[in-house]
């Protein structure tokens, strides 16, 4: 049965797109017997269950991965037709390594960062990878994704006359 309010919930979220996705609360584990015990229960899960815990986990790489691709398109100065996750660590909470697939073989890895759920990533990419290489984590070897840009490498200010009434600027 729909109701009025799941009706209003699915309207929602197709309207807003930059809606956050929702994740679970986890555990905190304090003794070793507790991990013993997490550890066996993922063991017992069935095919299903992995397989729908990795569907959703790939869903969530797929999400953060979208955060950056304006600012790497801006980077590289060309419009990505394909942007899709193959590869991803890190818990995607504080820290994401994502392998994305730009082109038949093309690809371009991330390393993002944040110190809490509430703070802007700090993102670092490596541009002109193939679909075989390897995840770097040395963090040192990847380039800095800029934040903005400034306005005028984004608009034509060659129009421009006087800065006096701007409201670009």
């Amino acid at each position: 049965m729909v109701t009025q309010a799941g009706l209003r919930r699915t309207a929602e979220a197709k309207q807003s797109p930059d809606k956050k996705p929702i994740r679970s609360q986890t555990e905190y584990i304090r003794s070793p017997a507790q991990l013993n015990k997490v550890k066996t229960e993922e063991l017992n899960q069935t095919k299903q269950q992995v397989s729908a815990k990795n569907f959703f986990r790939k869903n969530e790489a797929q999400m953060c991965a979208d955060l950056f691709r304006a600012r790497v398109e801006q980077e590289m100065e060309e419009e990505l037709e394909m942007w899709r996750v193959l590869d991803y660590q890190g818990n995607l909470v504080s820290k994401a390594l994502l392998k994305v697939q730009v082109g038949e073989e093309e690809c371009v890895h991330l390393f993002a960062t944040r110190r809490g759920r509430n703070e802007p990533w700090v993102c670092r990419f490596m541009p002109d990878m193939t679909k075989d290489s390897v995840l770097d984590q040395n963090e040192d070897d990847y380039m800095d994704l800029p934040e903005r840009r400034m306005c005028a490498e984004r608009f034509d200010m060659n129009s421009c006359t006087s800065t006096e009434n701007c409201t670009v600027m």
